[in-house]
């Protein structure tokens, strides 16, 4: 089965300046779309014993990402993997997340609706796990590369490339979104060692 692994970072442009910007889909411009598509096998065995040639990353900057775009690059994939990305609300605290609502109010699509989806949010919930992504990482034992980052930083990074142009800060993005979107797959493994205490 291909599995895509799928995180966005955005650019805000809405009038809040707390929690409430959060819920304003329609404000949020994506700014860097990242995908990992796995051919995993039946089994659900560990990517790593997939062929090199079955794990492909795909980035989309700005107006490179558009809807046709983005469902042509899913073609063919049977599941998509998020941290806080469902649109339809969870079974555990009723609450929806914030990619697939950002992609729903930008291009128009329900993701949750057009794929089969695992939030790793709720699976998290139920395992006795709170917070973000990378603290949840942190309590999972789970190192990156780049700590020290979270998606204020890349708006506010992004907001200074888009002012200079500098390939830096925009590497710095990509690199940042690269590992958000690697380490999905890393904390979806460590979860299956955990047996869920709550519904």
């Amino acid at each position: 089965m291909k599995i895509a692994y799928l995180d966005i970072e955005t650019d805000y442009v809405g009038p809040f300046n707390d929690k409430r910007l959060f819920r304003d889909h329609k404000n949020h411009n994506i700014t860097i779309l990242g995908l990992r598509i796995l051919d995993v096998p039946p089994d659900g065995t560990s990517a790593e014993a997939a062929q090199e040639a079955n794990d492909r990353f795909f980035q989309f900057v700005g107006e490179d990402l558009s809807r046709e775009t983005l469902l042509l690059t899913l073609g063919g994939v049977g599941r998509i993997v998020t941290y806080n990305g469902r649109s339809l609300p969870d079974d555990v605290k009723r609450s929806v997340g914030f990619d697939f609502p950002v992609i729903a109010a930008q291009f128009g699509i329900v993701l949750d609706r057009e794929f089969e989806h695992i939030d790793l949010v709720p699976e998290c919930w139920r395992r006795g796990l709170y917070g973000g992504l990378k603290e949840v990482e942190r309590k999972l034992g789970l190192e990156r590369e780049l700590p020290g980052k979270d998606g204020l930083w890349a708006n506010q990074t992004w907001r200074k490339y888009r002012e200079t142009r500098e390939q830096k800060l925009l590497d710095e993005i990509l690199l940042y979104n690269r590992e958000d979107v690697y380490m999905l797959r890393a904390v979806e493994l460590k979860l299956r060692s955990i047996p869920p205490t709550a519904r």
